[in-house]
């Protein structure tokens, strides 16, 4: 297995990711032609009063919505494809290199105890494979839509669209600097569960009071579980916090701007649209983020318990199961 995560990831499903991206970009432009779609309504259909022409521009609206929905559909089942095939492979490596094998020449044998090793295939390789399917599509689909929907605004009214730069800076200092903090605690909370894995498999054989040593075990876990509470739903506030600002500064900024007879009640319409239409891909690009740290450190950790010839093997699957057998 490579050391590196997007190493292991476009050797395990290189090509699928390349037909998640296709699919992508064709959701992509499909973002903004709602918000025209509406302005168009306000401006030649309601304020020309013309009924033939409200009928038209709502159709298409239907036909954006259906073709959008129907192609992130097939990109969210793929992806799922994607998401299972990947784990499928990482629990077969696991198994590969970590389970005892009976030989004492080989150098696997009891590498990982059976408690820790269970929990690499049951859970640590779930979190990982969700990733893997999102890893490349999603920050493009997210950040295609904001910026597609944040160029469309710009073209409407600079001016207000400015603001809504402004408001997503504060996040990019904050997010990193506060992801390096879980990263910590999520990694000693695996370590953690692994112990708690392996103090069940080799109770019998443990001296003394197992039982007070496993709830030592279960009160650290819920220690660093509830820190990770603390720092990721301070995350979630802070970000709706600007959510809610977004809203509230146009219909400051830009209706001012209306009474000021400086742009038109439609643009106003759009913009509080349009800033819903990029908060939302914005936090869940601040999700991800969050994700693809969390995930470099679960790969690390089950790069870390495996032997060190399974580690840096660049060589094609096919080899690998080959040597395997």
């Amino acid at each position: 297995m490579p050391k590196s995560l997007y190493t292991f990831i476009w050797r395990e499903s290189g090509r699928q990711q390349i037909w998640l991206c296709l699919l992508t970009l064709m959701v992509v432009p499909l973002s903004a032609v709602p918000l025209e779609l509406q302005r168009r309504v306000i401006n030649d259909a309601l304020g020309a009063r013309n009924p033939r022409t409200l009928l038209v521009l709502c159709g298409l609206y239907l036909l954006t919505i259906l073709l959008q929905g129907g192609l992130k559909y097939l990109l969210n089942v793929y992806r799922g494809g994607v998401v299972e095939m990947v784990i499928r492979s990482l629990r077969g490596a696991i198994y590969r290199h970590c389970r005892p094998t009976g030989d004492e020449d080989q150098p696997n044998l009891e590498f990982v105890d059976r408690g820790g090793m269970v929990s690499m295939i049951a859970s640590e390789v779930e979190d990982l494979g969700g990733f893997v399917g999102e890893s490349i599509s999603m920050p493009l689909l997210q950040a295609g839509t904001a910026l597609s929907v944040l160029g469309y605004l710009v073209w409407v009214q600079p001016f207000i669209a400015s603001f809504a730069v402004v408001i997503y800076l504060p996040q990019l200092v904050i997010v990193p600097s506060t992801q390096r903090v879980i990263n910590r605690y999520a990694r000693s909370h695996a370590k953690l569960v692994r112990k708690m894995g392996d103090h069940i498999v080799a109770e019998p054989t443990i001296r003394g009071n197992p039982a007070r040593r496993f709830a030592r075990l279960a009160d650290q876990a819920l220690a660093t579980r509830i820190n990770i509470y603390r720092v990721k739903y301070f995350l979630t506030f802070f970000g709706n916090f600007l959510d809610a600002i977004g809203p509230l500064g146009v219909l400051l900024i830009g209706g001012w701007m209306v009474i000021q007879g400086q742009t038109e009640v439609s643009t106003l319409v759009v913009f509080i649209s349009g800033f819903q239409r990029v908060s939302d891909p914005f936090d869940v690009l601040v999700t991800f983020y969050r994700s693809a740290s969390n995930a470099r450190v679960q790969y690390q950790l089950i790069i870390d318990s495996l032997p060190a010839e399974a580690v840096g093997v660049a060589a094609a699957k096919p080899a690998a199961v080959k040597t395997a057998a």
